[in-house]
């Protein structure tokens, strides 16, 4: 009987693991679209759609622990299946996350005049290149990544040199 309620939590452990995977891939597809909010109106800071970027990213990454968490829990033979796939929505989601930090700042660097509360989206888009720039370099992730997400590394590395080096004065804002 024990083996029976085993199996049936590692089932239910595993098909939640599946379900929320699905679920954050269907998250990650709306989180792209966001990340090009820039893009489409860069002619001026769209705060309304940063703020859905934002709250967007806050989902995915809380909800990639949860289901990172699953993940870990489950002692079925689909273990290691689970964790490849996790590890590629990690990718995807940082690579979107790079993505549209770049877009975002991109559009603030480029206005003359910049409206009030562009020093926090400037702040808080720093630490995101910073975070994505950490997490893509992990060992694991490298055969996830695709020849543009080594591109937007690179141009993020390019920009955190910029910004370490004119600091005070970009801060400034």
């Amino acid at each position: 009987m024990a083996k029976n309620l085993n199996n049936g939590n590692a089932d239910d452990i595993n098909d939640d693991a599946r379900r929320f995977l699905d679920a954050l891939q269907d998250r990650v597809a709306d989180l792209m679209a966001l990340s090009e909010t820039p893009k489409n109106n860069p002619g001026s800071i769209n705060f309304e759609g940063y703020s859905k970027f934002r709250k967007m990213m806050s989902e995915c990454l809380s909800f990639s622990i949860i289901i990172e968490r699953r993940i870990e829990q489950n002692t079925t033979s689909k273990k290691a299946e689970l964790e490849e796939q996790f590890d590629k929505l990690t990718v995807a989601i940082w690579s979107v996350l790079l993505s549209g930090s770049l877009n975002f700042l991109t559009v603030i660097c480029a206005q003359e005049y910049l409206p009030i509360g562009t020093n926090h989206v400037f702040v808080q888009e720093l630490k995101t290149l910073y975070d994505a720039e950490k997490v893509l370099k992990q060992e694991k992730f490298v055969k996830f990544m695709q020849h543009g997400i080594l591109d937007q590394r690179g141009r993020a590395e390019k920009i955190l040199e910029e910004i370490i080096n004119r600091a005070p004065q970009l801060l400034e804002l």
